[in-house]
């Protein structure tokens, strides 16, 4: 329960960077939740905004909470909120624990301003894994070996009945079961040079602000700045 407080607490803390008119990025997950509620709380108040959801989950959240959502556009957006899995101290994210790791890099590059929010268990000293991968259904197997060259072995998510999970674009989701990774740059560089890799969950230089609730229901702020 206090784990859930801290993740409202940043979640609604996020909401209030909303103001009148922006197009907004909903993230995934149990703490980006917790934003697209606050934001439609601000929408039945009266609050303007339109929204590109990076799931379905958050999409169908949005629409039952009336929050207009458009289609991500050359326009980009003006802020985008989502989760992470783990915060290093240079605010480099591991993502993707949703599956929804490569739609939510598309929003967040496209947002002038990308917040994460999180509670303070996802805040570590040095990322690791499970590194979250998408691939090409085509030649799956040939892309696992390639990305297990890059350090560590690889297997592909699959459901209760043993089928492989798929993301919302219908490519196959899976994990890299990295130890502590000492380089992410150097890794995410490797996985990137993978044909097959349709993308990854580690996200580097793209956060502007950090948003970490506490079980009090306090937030602080990790101020971060995009690199590129």
């Amino acid at each position: 329960m206090s784990a859930e407080r801290s993740k409202e607490a940043a979640g609604r803390a996020a909401a209030r960077l909303l103001s009148d008119g922006m197009r907004v990025g909903l993230g995934t997950g149990s703490t980006a939740h917790w934003f697209i509620v606050a934001a439609g709380e601000a929408v039945r108040s009266g609050l303007h905004i339109q929204a590109v959801a990076t799931s379905r989950a958050s999409a169908r959240l949005a629409e039952e909470l009336g929050i207009e959502l458009v289609e991500l556009d050359r326009r980009g957006l003006d802020l985008a909120v989502d989760g992470a899995d783990l915060i290093d101290p240079q605010s480099r994210l591991i993502k993707g624990g949703g599956g929804a790791q490569v739609r939510e890099r598309l929003v967040a590059v496209a947002a002038r301003r990308f917040v994460v929010v999180a509670d303070a268990g996802k805040m570590v000293a040095q990322l690791r894994g499970p590194v979250p991968v998408e691939i090409l259904q085509f030649g799956s197997d040939a892309t696992l070996a390639a990305l297990e060259a890059c350090g560590a072995p690889f297997s592909l998510r699959t459901d209760a009945e043993g089928r492989p999970q798929v993301s919302d674009s219908g490519n196959l989701l899976g994990d890299g079961h990295f130890d502590l990774i000492s380089d992410p740059e150097g890794l995410a560089r490797r996985l990137d040079a993978v044909p097959g890799l349709v993308g990854h969950g580690i996200f580097l230089g793209i956060a502007d602000l950090v948003l970490v609730g506490d079980e009090a229901g306090g937030v602080r702020e990790v101020a971060a700045g995009r690199s590129h």
